[in-house]
């Protein structure tokens, strides 16, 4: 019995848990300092709400491990075609039919987890650990599948693992209704979805051939490599050109910089989105280097807008 538990404390820990601190994790904080930021950095908020800021981490660490694990499942006939993915997949090692309490104890242990740390920070958190869970779960699971939707695949993944954790982090310190009121906040919600649709779209760009070969219906095997590798590019001139948009609705940056800011940031993102179509444009036979060049543009303009963005939401100056 012990050895039962362990292999499954092994499993979560080691293979899955990983997967919350790298999507959850920094989405949430992302939504809870852009709230905060927009509050004006009051210490005091941020006094009274560290309980309910270390739920929201559990919610973010324990929650995504159960949707990685149900798509580990629903896709081990899929990752049986693949060395790598054969390997990572415990789903494909074992026959889990022939062991059904294992299981639902793998399936199960998440949920409840992060359950319990949603209903520390109130029923909208429970509310939005709901529609986590169940798109997350219809993404990977029949007869929903939305992975093998048109466009839904990308879409939904940006909404359970990235738009959603980012939304947690809000509803840390105020109720949805409040955030929903406030542009900026709502602008970077949309900026996090974007994101998690891009991850998802790249990482499925990675595997098109094993996708071709298992006949799954993903977005990039419906429309072809070439459409799809468009449509990856624009993903990231979209999140290029959140700058300006960001600058005409942040009232505290206007009331400090002259308007000449927002045409001199809108030039900035063309600029940036015209190089980045013609480097990629350089090596337009080569699938993977778009892939990776694309991965580069994505992650520094990600990580370097994400923090000045929230830094300058209230900034000293106004």
């Amino acid at each position: 019995m012990q050895a039962f538990y362990n292999r499954i404390v092994t499993f979560i820990v080691l293979n899955r848990l990983l997967i919350g601190v790298l999507f959850g994790v920094p989405f949430m904080l992302f939504g809870f300092f852009t709230e905060l930021a927009i509050m004006g950095w009051e210490g005091s908020v941020l006094a009274d709400s560290w309980i309910r800021l270390l739920s929201a981490l559990g919610v973010s660490v324990f929650l995504l491990p159960y949707i990685w694990m149900s798509n580990d499942y629903y896709d081990a006939p899929f990752d049986r075609l693949d060395e790598k993915k054969r390997e990572l997949n415990y789903f494909c090692k074992t026959n889990i039919q022939k062991k059904p309490i294992l299981a639902f104890s793998l399936l199960l242990t998440p949920i409840i987890i992060s359950l319990v740390f949603s209903f520390i920070n109130g029923i909208e958190s429970v509310f939005l650990w709901g529609i986590i869970l169940i798109v997350g779960h219809f993404y990977n699971a029949p007869p929903i599948r939305f992975k093998e939707r048109l466009f839904f695949d990308f879409f939904t993944h940006g909404l359970y693992a990235s738009g959603l954790f980012f939304l947690l982090g809000g509803v840390v310190l105020t109720s949805i209704s409040q955030l929903l009121q406030q542009p900026i906040f709502l602008l970077l919600f949309v900026f996090s979805i974007i994101d998690g649709s891009w991850i998802q779209f790249s990482a499925q760009l990675k595997d098109y051939e094993i996708d071709k070969i298992g006949k799954q219906k993903t977005t990039s095997i419906l429309i072809g490599k070439n459409s799809s590798l468009i449509l990856l590019q624009g993903l990231v001139c979209s999140m290029l050109l959140i700058l300006p948009l960001y600058l005409i609705i942040n009232t505290t940056l206007r009331k400090f910089f002259p308007d000449y800011l927002i045409l001199f940031a809108l030039i900035i993102s063309i600029i940036s989105i015209i190089l980045y179509i013609k480097q990629l444009y350089m090596v337009r036979e080569d699938f993977m280097k778009i892939r990776k060049m694309s991965g580069w543009v994505r992650r520094h303009f990600v990580y370097s807008f994400g923090i000045i963005a929230v830094l300058f939401i209230n900034c000293p100056f106004g």
